[in-house]
């Protein structure tokens, strides 16, 4: 039976997505969410109530897990990773791959052990194409959960890597709420039993609940015969060999179609407020949307694109080119998250169509910049058919800013000597680089795992002794079987040989005496 859940109410799931878009919006992360997630957010409901069901109906936990999920997807690039940036050895050398279903029509992730190698590879990359494989698939079929197959046949100790088994729990566990259908452990070799003894340890009670030891007499309560491979005893004679993924658009809320271009690499472009939301009485969330070049359709060309610097010496000031490649006349204003530290000259005006205007933007000297990516711009645009220069604040006020014609384009704000190869994103309330936020929240401990290969190292020892002493014990039976039958037969013997034992010594004499 898969896991056991509460199942929560409409109710909770718009409470949970409601603190989430109040959160994003007055204290936003420092790096902008991914756009496919924020949709996740403010338009699905399955994304809200995996983290519901996970975590019992828990709403401060359900929305603490999905906040720092955000923030690990982002760093990690998650939505973002396919064939060309993930390394193709990995990818192609059949260690992990999904083919066929289980009984419940669930996808099947396939890990074969005997494949892999400990310490023979990147972790980080196995990571990444183990991150590439549950995106694809959850792609592919609308984020189905997933049945994860531990193929243990033929595997020895070389292939029992407790850090890869515990990255891939640990994934699942962190980022994946409630994602599994099964666990299925594949026709695992006794002397392994102690490793998966500690792996078990490791898991979740819910996930303890769907962990299955089979073989090839028991894989068909799971897997059926047209779906298990020929090396399970099956029907399917499959042999894996790589295939790119074929890109899927989705139209207007439509099912998806195929991509005629295939583009794997997601472009960015500051859009225009017009998707769709369920949350009620909740301000939209202004985001990147990932169908177009950052000028493709827009409204204006903004330079510099995504961060404006400011120098550390006296000279404390910046400035924003903003250009109207729109045919008709353009009405911009900006705003800040720090007001009380920057003047912005102008804030706000018309632009007509091939019109450029320098926006002159200065931190006050008795001001600093945060130095946790807190201090932020917005710049909002919107069409301005028939509006005076002078009218352009009261035109605001009239639009607001929930016109589903509105741009919006987001800025960070840094000092020009801040280090640019590590953008830092604030994870937990601490400053950390993407790199270390992967690291913090995926890359197994090395004290942990140290600590466990020691118990596996320490169980498997006793077994080999428990071995030993068994094989020694069993020898002594066989000899001392062996004598009791030779003095049996001495005593029963009827030859010249018979003179020569001592009746008396013999278990038939002393039974006859």
């Amino acid at each position: 039976m898969p896991i056991k859940t509460m199942t929560p109410s409409k109710q909770q799931i718009d409470e949970l997505r409601n603190m989430f878009i109040q959160k994003y919006e007055n204290n936003p992360p420092a790096v902008d969410f991914h756009p496919v997630d924020i949709d996740r957010v403010r338009n699905d409901d399955l994304w809200c109530t995996r983290f519901l069901e996970m975590y019992d109906l828990d709403m401060q936990m359900s929305f603490d897990k999905l906040w720092n999920t955000c923030i690990w997807r982002q760093s990690f690039r998650a939505n973002d990773l396919n064939e060309s940036n993930v390394r193709k050895d990995y990818l192609q050398d059949g260690v992990i791959f999904p083919h066929n279903t289980d009984v419940d029509g669930k996808p099947l992730l396939i890990f074969k052990t005997k494949k892999h190698i400990k310490g023979s590879k990147d972790m980080n990359e196995i990571l990444k194409v183990l991150v590439y494989w549950i995106e694809r698939i959850h792609r592919e079929t609308y984020m189905e959960k997933i049945t994860i197959f531990f193929d243990m046949d033929g595997c020895g100790l070389s292939n029992m890597d407790l850090e890869f088994i515990k990255m891939i729990i640990d994934t699942f566990k962190q980022y994946y709420p409630n994602a599994l259908n099964y666990i299925l452990v594949f026709e695992m070799a006794w002397v392994l039993n102690a490793a998966f003894k500690i792996v078990k340890a490791l898991l979740p009670e819910k996930a303890v609940e769907i962990l299955k030891i089979i073989t090839k007499k028991t894989i068909d309560t799971y897997v059926d015969k047209d779906n298990c491979l020929a090396s399970w005893g099956g029907n399917d004679n499959y042999e894996f060999t790589f295939t790119p993924e074929v890109k899927k658009l989705k139209v207007n809320g439509s099912v998806p179609t195929e991509d005629p271009n295939n583009n794997v690499q997601d472009k960015k472009v500051h859009f225009a407020n017009s998707s769709p939301t369920r949350v009620p009485a909740v301000a939209p969330i202004h985001m990147h949307e990932p169908d177009h070049s950052p000028q493709e359709q827009a409204m204006l060309e903004i330079s510099p694109s995504d961060e404006l610097k400011f120098s550390r010496d006296d000279s404390n000031d910046g400035e924003i080119k903003l250009t109207c490649k729109s045919s008709t006349p353009v009405a911009y204003k900006i705003q800040t998250t720090s007001p009380d530290k920057f003047r912005v000259k102008p804030r706000c005006g018309i632009l007509n169509p091939g019109e450029t205007v320098v926006v002159n933007i200065l931190l006050k000297p008795e001001h600093k910049l945060s130095g946790n990516g807190k201090d932020k711009f917005l710049i909002m645009c919107v069409p301005a058919l028939d509006v005076q220069p002078q009218h352009v604040v009261e035109y605001w006020r009239k639009v607001g800013q929930d016109s589903p014609d509105m741009e919006n384009y987001r800025f960070l704000c840094s000092y020009t000597d801040d280090d640019k190869s590590t953008p830092k994103v604030i994870a937990n309330g601490v400053g950390s680089s993407p790199v270390d936020n992967a690291r913090d929240y995926v890359s197994v401990s090395a004290t942990e795992t140290r600590k466990l290969e020691k118990q596996l190292k320490f169980t498997q020892t006793l077994q080999w002794i428990t071995l030993v002493v068994l094989f020694i014990l069993s020898i002594a039976v066989i000899y001392l079987l062996k004598l009791q039958i030779v003095n049996d037969e001495g005593c029963l013997s009827k030859d010249g040989l018979a003179d020569a034992v001592d009746f008396a010594t013999c278990a038939k004499g002393k039974a006859d005496l």
